[in-house]
């Protein structure tokens, strides 16, 4: 983290003391937040990206899953389909848009 401060932005990941990948979740997002806002001396923008997977055709859902991160300090989101092995899946969630919290 300490890195982190000298530029503009991080996509985080949290790892267990078993060495397994864990989901990064609202409050992991508010504690990255503090301690960027306390420790970071650059006055230029910085942002907090966040990635996964939300359901294009059930927009209350999608604000669901990404509203708390939101919330929490998260700035971007990006659309991760990383199981996707079907291009038509792809293209079909990219027509939907991204969620959106309004």
């Amino acid at each position: 983290m300490r890195r982190v401060l000298r530029y503009d932005g991080l996509l985080p990941a949290k790892m267990s003391q078993r060495g397994k990948f864990e989901q990064v979740i609202a409050d992991d997002i508010r504690a990255m937040k503090a301690f960027i806002d306390e420790q970071r001396s650059l006055t230029t923008p910085f942002d907090i990206v966040m990635e996964g997977e939300t359901p294009g055709d059930d927009p209350e859902k999608a604000a669901a899953i990404v509203r708390p991160l939101a919330e929490a300090g998260a700035t971007w989101w990006i659309e991760a389909l990383w199981s996707a092995t079907d291009l038509e899946v792809v293209r079909t969630r990219v027509r939907q848009g991204p969620p959106r919290l309004e």
